[in-house]
């Protein structure tokens, strides 16, 4: 008579994964707390309270930790799903209670039963995972994403190359960019020589002062300079997120990780100061037959402001490099400058809405003027990118949006309407200049939307005819530069 391990592994793993979900309701998916340490003897009123969800790769090895024990065939199932993503992290806040001196301090306290409290080292968790994946490097194999957090120090980054050296099937990599810095150029090799690594990201924060000026972490081995360089080739997706005070990314660490990322579909960059369009520009220009996604926004804490808005490689057209990229689909980037080429070929790939921010000069002629001084010429760019929205263009490709954020307005392309907030406007014609106005919900490059209570935002935007905007703009009643 057929068993149930007569069935295919892949109706097998099916039907464990079902289980290993519903497994889930009978777990417990919140830690809880306790608001002081109980003492015998003593009557407190004690109150639990919740502190957070359960972290979702230990929940999922809490679902599937009794199926180990039924056969090797389920024993290797479920180490596949419960260490498929893995998340290290450094430990924060977390006290707990003194076992080890809990009888000595009860013969030696007035008070018996007292436990004492102590913080637990902060890596615990990371130190205690590299060393099992160093000891048993055979389930390292059922790493596909690993993600490390909270690890920037010096004398921890050993630990997350300990984590990775047997990770050879893992798939995405999510490190601190201090990785970059700290690591050594035999580490990285043998990262980037992981056959199925498609995916890197590099996650940068600020810290602190003490962190800073630690000379120990000052450290670079310059593994993108020195020896013979390492090979991105086998990346298809590369982000960047944050921005860092110390060692941040630059523009010359793209440059030499453009050199052989030759295959990249999607390039992510948000939040980092220290990159300009110079550095996406490399990697773009490598990676310009295979590229789908771009996304490029330089967002900071002070503000929207790009960190390089006048400075434009003499030999680089960044408007004609996006538009000569036959396969990119979503486009989300900002750009020191923009003329009507990065609009000129109607068969670009662009999907649903393209968001290009202008910041800087705002045009590519070579006299650099403002736009504020070159209105014509940005109504020959919109009247291009109108052009390449129009239904004749797209020949049944789906709609295509796009949308020019210039200062505080925001340039709707297909419906030729501009938003923003015209009170100051108005006000400064004294009322003499009364365009159309619509509401909207649509507002400057990251505000776009309704928050907190309507009634609070109620008329703060609106959005009036670019012909209208452009008469205001021939007054100097609106500015791009507001």
């Amino acid at each position: 008579m057929p068993s149930f391990e007569d069935l295919p592994f892949e109706i097998l793993s099916q039907i464990l994964t079902l289980a290993a979900e519903l497994n889930v309701n009978e777990e417990a998916t919140y830690t809880y707390g306790l608001t002081q340490a109980p003492r015998s003897n003593q009557r407190h009123p004690l109150q639990r309270y919740v502190r957070g969800r359960v972290p979702t790769d230990v929940l999922r090895w809490n679902t599937v930790n009794s199926y180990r024990l039924v056969n090797s065939r389920w024993h290797h199932w479920a180490l596949s799903y419960a260490l498929k993503d893995v998340y290290v992290r450094r430990w924060r806040g977390g006290e707990q209670w003194g076992k080890e001196s809990f009888r000595e301090a009860d013969k030696s306290s007035q008070t018996p039963g007292f436990a004492p409290v102590v913080f637990q080292d902060p890596y615990k968790s990371i130190k205690s995972t590299a060393k099992l994946f160093t000891d048993y490097p055979q389930i390292t194999a059922h790493i596909r994403r690993l993600w490390f957090n909270g690890i920037y120090q010096h004398d921890t980054n050993k630990y997350i190359f300990q984590i990775l050296h047997n990770a050879v099937n893992v798939r995405n990599v999510v490190v601190p960019w201090t990785t970059l810095r700290f690591g050594t150029e035999a580490e990285w090799q043998r990262l980037m020589s992981f056959p199925r690594l498609t995916s890197l990201e590099l996650l940068t924060i600020g810290l602190r002062e003490s962190s800073v000026t630690n000379p120990a972490n000052n450290t670079d081995h310059a593994v993108l300079r020195t020896g013979n360089g390492l090979n991105f080739s086998g990346l298809k997706r590369f982000k960047i997120f944050g921005d860092s005070n110390l060692n941040p990314i630059t523009d010359e660490d793209l440059y030499y990780i453009s050199r052989t990322a030759t295959n990249l579909e999607e390039i992510h960059i948000t939040g980092a100061s220290s990159i300009t369009i110079k550095g996406v520009a490399a990697l773009v220009a490598s990676s310009f037959q295979t590229l789908k996604l771009l996304e490029f926004t330089p967002l900071t804490d002070e503000g929207f402001s790009h960190p390089s808005s006048d400075a434009v490689h003499p030999h680089l057209h960044i408007c004609s490099l996006i538009a000569s990229c036959p396969r990119l689909k979503d486009l989300a980037i900002t750009v020191p400058a923009c003329c009507p080429e990065m609009f000129s070929r109607p068969s670009v790939a662009w999907q649903e809405t393209a968001r290009i921010r202008v910041a800087g000069r705002g045009n590519c002629n070579p006299a650099g003027l403002p736009l504020d001084m070159n209105i014509e010429g940005f109504i020959h760019t919109l009247e291009s990118a109108r052009d390449l929205v129009s239904p004749a263009a797209r020949k049944g490709r789906g709609e295509l949006d796009i949308e020019i954020a210039v200062g505080n307005w925001l340039f709707d392309v297909k419906t030729g309407f501009v938003h923003g907030n015209f009170l100051e406007a108005k006000k400064a014609s004294e009322m003499l200049w009364a365009p159309e106005e619509f509401p909207t919900t649509k507002g400057p490059y990251g505000h776009t939307g309704l928050y907190g209570d309507v009634e609070d935002v109620k008329g703060e935007w609106s959005c009036v005819p670019s012909r209208d905007f452009f008469e205001a703009m021939r007054w100097g009643l609106v500015r791009f530069d507001n």
